[in-house]
C-alpha cells in the first residue's frame, strides 16, 4: 500500500458513508435497498419480540482531481420494534453527511472537513425511544443505527510516512456539535476528539494491517445545563490478507471498549462500561469479471457498571456477489444470517443469567454506477 493510499484510509476513518477505495475510481453513485430483521425467542423478562428495518441509501463520490475529493450521502429508513405490549415505528430521512478530503502535501498530508446535516428525526415518542434504543445495539449491526444527531462539523488531519517497509499513518480530528430538539428539550452533545494510528505492510503476497483509535468526549448539555459525560472509547483492530490460489482470504479482529460515562446532575446513577470483541474471516473469489465474497464473523459483548459480564453473543454468516454489468454499472446482492443470544439487563445496568435467543437475517441489493 502506498503512503498516499494510507492517508486516504486514515482520513476516511473520520466520516465515511461508502468504502474508501471508491475514492480513487472516478465519480461514483451508490444506491439500493437493504432490509434487516431480528426475532427473539420468548423469555420471561424480555419485552422485545422483533426488530426490523428497511433502508434506502443514496451516496455520490466525486474526485475533483488527484488532490481533492468530495462525497455526500444519506438514507431513507423505517425501523419497527415489536414488544410484548406495544409496537412503535420510526420512518423518514436520516441525517445527510458531506465530506471533503484535500491532499495538502501529496503522499504525506491530508485535510478532512465533514458536516452532518440535521435532516433526520431526533424528537421521539416514548415507544419510538425504545425503537431508537433497539437499533443502536452494540452487539447487533443495523443498516441505520441513528436517525438523527443534529448539526455537527468535523475537521481533521491525516499524515502517512514510510517507516522501515511499513506505511505508518496518524489522523486526528475534532467534532463540534450543534443543539437539536429532543423529547426532553434542547440537547447539545459534547464535542469529540479522536486520534487514530495505523500501520500497513506488504509481506510477500500478503498484507498485514494494524490500527488503534482513541475518542474523548465533552459534556452533554440539556437546556444549557450539563447532564452527561460520555466515557472514552478505545478501538483496536488488525487484519491479515493473503491469497490461496485465485481466492483472497482475510483474517481480522477488532475490539471496542467504552469506559463508563458520568451523570452530571442529581443523585448518582450507575453508568455502564462496555466491551465488544469481534473476529472473523472473509474471502474474495474471482469469477471472471464478478466477485463472490463470503464472510463468517463472531462477536461477544460484555457490559456492567462495576465489572464486565457477558451480555450477548452473535454468530453471522454473510455472502455478497458483485456482478459487473458493464464498464459503468455493478450490481451487488447480499444475504446474511445471524444467530445468538442476549442477556437480560437489571435495573443497575448489569447482565443477568436469563438469556433470550435470537435469529436474524439481512438482504440487500445495491447498484454502483461510475460516470
Amino acid at each position: 500500500m502506498s503512503a498516499r493510499h494510507l492517508v486516504v484510509r486514515a482520513a476516511a476513518a473520520l466520516v465515511l458513508l461508502v468504502p474508501a477505495p471508491l475514492l480513487a475510481q472516478g465519480p461514483t453513485w451508490l444506491t439500493g435497498v437493504e432490509a434487516r430483521g431480528i426475532s427473539y425467542q420468548s423469555q420471561t423478562g424480555f419485552f422485545i419480540k422483533s426488530v426490523s428495518e428497511v433502508s434506502i441509501p443514496v451516496a455520490v463520490i466525486w474526485p475533483v482531481n488527484s488532490r481533492l475529493a468530495f462525497d455526500v450521502g444519506g438514507r431513507w429508513a423505517t425501523a419497527t420494534r415489536k414488544g410484548t405490549d406495544t409496537t412503535a415505528t420510526i420512518s423518514g430521512l436520516t441525517d445527510i453527511q458531506a465530506r471533503g478530503v484535500y491532499q495538502i502535501v501529496p503522499d504525506l498530508l491530508a485535510l478532512t472537513v465533514s458536516a452532518n446535516l440535521p435532516t433526520g428525526k431526533t424528537n421521539f415518542t416514548g415507544g419510538q425511544l425504545l425503537t431508537a434504543g433497539a437499533i443502536a445495539s452494540d452487539l447487533l449491526p443495523y443498516p441505520v443505527a441513528n436517525f438523527g444527531s443534529g448539526f455537527n462539523v468535523t475537521s481533521g488531519l491525516a499524515v502517512a510516512v514510510p517507516v522501515g517497509g511499513w506505511a505508518v499513518g496518524v489522523a486526528g480530528s475534532y467534532r463540534v456539535n450543534g443543539s437539536f430538539t429532543s423529547a426532553a428539550g434542547s440537547y447539545r452533545a459534547g464535542g469529540e476528539f479522536r486520534v487514530r494510528a495505523g500501520a500497513d505492510r506488504i509481506i510477500g503476497q500478503s498484507r498485514v494491517s494494524f490500527g488503534f483509535t482513541y475518542s474523548g468526549f465533552g459534556e452533554d448539555n440539556l437546556a444549557s445545563s450539563p447532564i452527561f459525560q460520555s466515557g472514552n472509547r478505545y478501538i483496536g483492530q488488525g487484519s491479515w490478507s493473503f491469497p490461496v490460489g485465485n481466492v483472497g482470504l482475510q483474517v481480522y479482529a477488532w475490539d471496542l471498549y467504552r469506559a463508563p460515562g458520568s451523570q452530571l446532575f442529581g443523585s448518582p446513577v450507575p453508568m455502564q462500561k462496555s466491551n465488544v470483541l469481534s473476529f472473523g474471516t472473509a474471502a474474495s473469489v474471482q469469477l471472471g469479471t464478478n466477485v463472490l465474497r463470503p464472510q463468517v464473523e463472531f462477536r461477544m459483548h460484555w457490559l456492567g457498571d462495576s465489572t464486565l459480564a457477558t451480555a450477548g453473543r452473535l454468530l453471522a454468516f454473510a455472502l455478497q456477489y458483485e456482478m459487473t454489468l458493464n464498464a459503468r454499472f455493478s450490481l451487488l446482492p447480499s444475504v446474511r444470517f445471524d444467530t445468538g443470544n442476549e442477556n437480560l439487563i437489571d435495573g443497575n445496568g448489569n447482565p443477568t443469567a436469563p438469556t433470550a435467543s435470537f435469529t436474524g437475517w439481512n438482504v440487500g441489493l445495491m447498484l454502483r454506477a461510475r460516470t
